[in-house]
């Protein structure tokens, strides 16, 4: 049963010949992600501010809460969409792949990916980081809404200390780089859905 659930991130085992994958998937979010950390840490020791217990993050929040379901919706979608191109192999020339095993073999091969199957696995990802992000922000919230944790780590003020900022880094930069990574990958899965989905390449 656990096996099954960790097979949600089988996204991330997709390869691609020329590595573009770790751009999209690793690369711009971090880099984005650490420049808007540093820009909203500079804010809360600058203003005493943290956007973690704001009433306004509450609408990020909401919207983050909500993706779980649109994602869920899209597999629905991607299952009933009646088109060629979409059980055809991605871009046959430079096709993402996966690596599998022969039965009762050692050897491996590189497995193409039809857009179907790349899409089910993106939105089956993507449902599942949606879910975590948005779990991991109601700890997040809630641990610093606590009045222990407010006396003894002055948490609820990013400016009182050191530790309080590195928390605050950390705590952020988690959050920032899933989001981006959300967004970009949301944007790469409505262009199959939307266009190259339904056409040939």
């Amino acid at each position: 049963m656990l096996t099954q659930a960790i097979r949600v991130f089988d996204f991330l085992k997709i390869k691609y010949p020329d590595n573009a994958h770790l751009k999209a998937i690793y690369l711009y979010p971090l880099g984005i992600a650490l420049i808007l950390t540093i820009g909203a840490t500079f804010v809360a020791i600058k203003f005493n501010g943290n956007y973690f217990t704001s009433e306004r993050f509450g609408d990020l929040f909401t919207l983050l809460a909500i993706l779980p379901g649109f994602y869920i919706a899209s597999l629905s979608a991607i299952a009933a969409i009646n088109s060629d191109a979409i059980d055809k192999i991605i871009n046959e020339e430079a096709a993402p792949y996966l690596i599998k095993t022969e039965p009762n073999r050692s050897e491996t091969f590189p497995q193409p990916l039809k857009r179907r199957v790349f899409l089910t696995m993106l939105f089956a990802y993507l449902s599942a980081i949606s879910l975590l992000l948005a779990l991991f922000l109601t700890v997040t919230r809630f641990v610093y809404s606590l009045d222990i944790i407010k006396d003894k780590l002055i948490l609820d003020s990013v400016s009182g200390n050191c530790f309080s900022i590195s928390i605050f880094f950390v705590l952020s930069l988690i959050t920032l780089f899933f989001i981006t990574q959300l967004i970009i990958l949301t944007l790469v899965g409505i262009n199959y859905l939307g266009y190259k989905g339904l056409v040939e390449d």
